[in-house]
């Protein structure tokens, strides 16, 4: 039988790939095939193998600790956001407080106000004031029924007026 010389394929580096790293890929290669057939068996790959799985271990655990610091960075974040919100609602109430402060002082004040024109009225100011409030303004006279809707809701006054 007659044999003819093998074809071994000549590898070339792809056109999308860097040539230096190609050329270590084939080196690499060429060590693990220790019988230079172009494949490398299981037994021929014991060194990289375990180097292979040092590598994989090595990038987990760096991953876990990326992992971890962007816990603790993210966490961070919250807080400041937490603190912000805080300090923002906290504003909101003292806001809130001080303007229910300054409708009290002028509802006070307008109290007051109207307390002092009370306490200034003479007998006909009084009067006035009386017959507007009981009758309305344009009438000068005071009707039972308007007298009535004015002391429904005060009976416990009647005590205080002398007869």
């Amino acid at each position: 039988m007659g044999s003819q010389p093998s074809k071994v394929p000549i590898l070339e580096c792809p056109k999308d790939f860097d040539p230096k790293k190609f050329k270590k890929i084939t080196r690499l290669f060429d060590k693990l095939d220790q019988d230079s057939n172009l494949g490398v068996s299981s037994d021929e790959v014991e060194n990289i193998a375990a180097l292979h799985v040092e590598n994989s271990i090595r990038k987990m655990r760096a991953c876990v600790e990326a992992k971890k610091k962007s816990l603790k960075v993210a966490l961070a974040a919250n807080n400041i956001d937490n603190v912000a919100a805080e300090q923002k609602l906290k504003q909101e109430f003292v806001l809130k407080d001080e303007n229910e402060k300054r409708v009290h002082t002028a509802a006070i004040q307008k109290l007051n106000q109207r307390i002092e024109w009370y306490e200034s009225l003479d007998k006909d100011g009084k009067a006035d004031a009386f017959m507007r409030v009981v009758s309305g303004k344009d009438s000068e006279h005071l009707d039972f029924w308007s007298f009535f809707e004015y002391m429904k809701t005060r009976t416990d006054d009647i005590n205080n007026i002398e007869h």
